[in-house]
């Protein structure tokens, strides 16, 4: 229910990572961090989420900018705004993907303050989880959009849960073999950002496997696929923002005018991001022709299992893979 009033609570601005990480270890579960505050303030206006303690990440600089590593790849901090990430000279020489993602988030407004880091850690966006029904999600029994409205929910990977993964940074990043970099009590630890995010057969309750006492500090994006030819496209209900229905990031790398490497990324059809690995498998080796392409996209989801209300997810997933390549460049 919509309540439009935040509880009393004790605001903390922290002044470094180490700083963060020692009051949520404090305070435990009593508390929560905010960055770009884009999403994180709804929940608590709704008062779906009731911290006592609001730790505000926006004064970290370490955790803001973007910089060229030295095998040719970028760095990025976590806290660097959606509109940093676009107009980046280094993201757009050779992850151009990055940019063309990020450009396609929310507002002009929305993205000069909300965060990359903000955009791939969101929460679920099913309707029943955020407006407080006590689904699987929220540690009830059920999932209301099972037999309810899954028009945006997914077709395929789940487990009781049928939320799709919203972000469409993550699908830019993860073709390019994006890692995080997240510091805790324990320090630095690192993963590739495809093994970050978490599906409802692991845990239910969560969108990736962020501790709540750790904080993702930068994602490093490797030189491998820098220069390759790439292609992102997002489809939504409206054309002035939402999120996707579905969308798709490809990264494409060609010897001999074949296809060598590919990696095919799309969110709305899984809770978490979605490798289309056969797609990748099936025109690798291949050169990008109608026929070919076509060919490929048809076998995106094998193993698909929508609702009658999502049913057109799958061949919206097959026309973007084939159009993303024919249209990668």
């Amino acid at each position: 229910m919509q309540q439009d009033m935040i509880p009393p609570l004790t605001h903390v601005d922290a002044t470094s990572v180490d700083d963060a990480v020692a009051t949520l270890q404090e305070h435990g579960t009593d508390a929560a961090t905010i960055a770009g505050n884009t999403d994180e303030i709804n929940w608590m206006k709704n008062r779906m989420r009731t911290p006592e303690v609001l730790v505000d990440l926006k004064g970290i600089d370490e955790m803001r900018g973007i910089e060229s590593t030295s095998d040719g790849g970028v760095r990025i901090g976590a806290l660097t705004t959606l509109s940093n990430v676009v107009d980046s000279d280094a993201v757009n020489a050779g992850f151009s993907v990055i940019a063309d993602a990020a450009g396609e988030i929310a507002t002009p407004q929305i993205r000069n303050q909300g965060t990359i880091g903000g955009n791939i850690t969101q929460d679920s966006r099913c309707w029943y989880y955020r407006n407080g029904f006590d689904c699987y999600r929220a540690g009830g029994n059920t999932c209301y959009a099972i037999t309810g409205e899954s028009r945006d929910h997914a077709v395929t990977d789940y487990s009781r849960c049928i939320t799709a993964h919203p972000s469409d940074g993550a699908v830019a990043l993860m073709a390019l073999e994006a890692e995080v970099v997240i510091e805790g009590p324990r320090g630095t630890r690192r993963e590739p950002l495809s093994d970050f995010f978490v599906g409802p057969e692991e845990n239910i309750t969560v969108m990736n496997d962020l501790a709540h006492e750790e904080i993702l500090t930068h994602i490093e994006v490797p030189s491998t696929w820098s220069g390759a030819s790439f292609y992102y496209e997002k489809v939504t209900d409206r054309e002035s923002w939402d999120f996707p229905i579905v969308n798709i990031a490809a990264a494409i790398q060609t010897s001999g005018g074949s296809v060598s490497d590919v990696r095919i990324v799309s969110n709305g059809l899984a809770p978490t991001p979605k490798r289309l690995r056969n797609a990748e498998s099936a025109i690798t080796g291949q050169q990008i022709t109608e026929s070919n392409a076509a060919s490929a996209a048809g076998t995106v989801l094998p193993n698909a299992a929508p609702q009658p209300d999502n049913r057109f997810k799958l061949g919206l997933a097959e026309n973007l893979t084939e159009r993303a390549l024919l249209g990668a460049e």
